[in-house]
């Protein structure tokens, strides 16, 4: 009787099918978690059946002293998506790598999601993704404030913006003449 037991609680976590499932791991250690999983998968022989991880990031770009500084930003801390089939061994192994909490929506049986709900984290990655690349605000001829030296506090037109520099060259008079200065972008803003 044991015997039939196990094969039937096999029967019930034994799906063939690619799905995706959502893993709540240990925030920010993501990285480490896929890492460990790629080896315990690849030791385990299941190379075949857990085929692709998602740790969502996305480029968030800032100035800093008038260069560009470019970080990576995690989406989801904390989370993890991957697409595999399952069964009874699938599901020991992914639970049982460090830093996994447990399979999300899961007790008795890995529940994956649906393809509306991976479509809707999709379309959340790519607005993030949208949103997150920085561009410069500003264009030729613009007035802008500027923030620092002895130009504090006063406007000029933009003559030229240099995208790779992060920085503008406004008009400025001095002592009589219009004469071009170099000013970072964290040091003007647009009026």
């Amino acid at each position: 009787m044991a015997s039939t037991t196990t094969v039937e609680i096999k029967k019930q976590i034994e799906d063939r099918d690619f799905k995706r499932y959502v893993l709540s791991v240990t925030a920010w250690q993501e990285d480490l978690v896929v890492k460990n999983l790629q080896e315990r998968i690849k030791k385990q022989k299941l190379d075949e059946d857990v085929i692709e991880f998602l740790n969502p990031k996305v480029n968030e770009a800032s100035i800093k002293k008038g260069e560009k500084i470019v970080k990576q930003k995690k989406l989801f801390p904390g989370y993890l998506f991957f697409k595999s089939r399952m069964n009874d061994h699938i599901w020991y192994v992914v639970r049982n790598t460090p830093w996994v909490r447990l399979i999300v929506w899961a007790e008795t049986r890995p529940v994956p999601l649906t393809e509306k709900e991976y479509q809707d984290i999709l379309t959340q990655i790519n607005q993030s993704q949208e949103r997150s690349e920085m561009t410069i605000p500003y264009k030729i001829w613009d007035l802008v404030l500027i923030k620092q030296w002895d130009l504090k506090g006063t406007q000029w037109p933009i003559k030229e913006i240099d995208s790779e520099k992060w920085v503008v060259v406004v008009q400025v008079e001095f002592l009589g003449q219009i004469t071009p200065v170099v000013i970072d972008l964290d040091k003007i803003e647009l009026l």
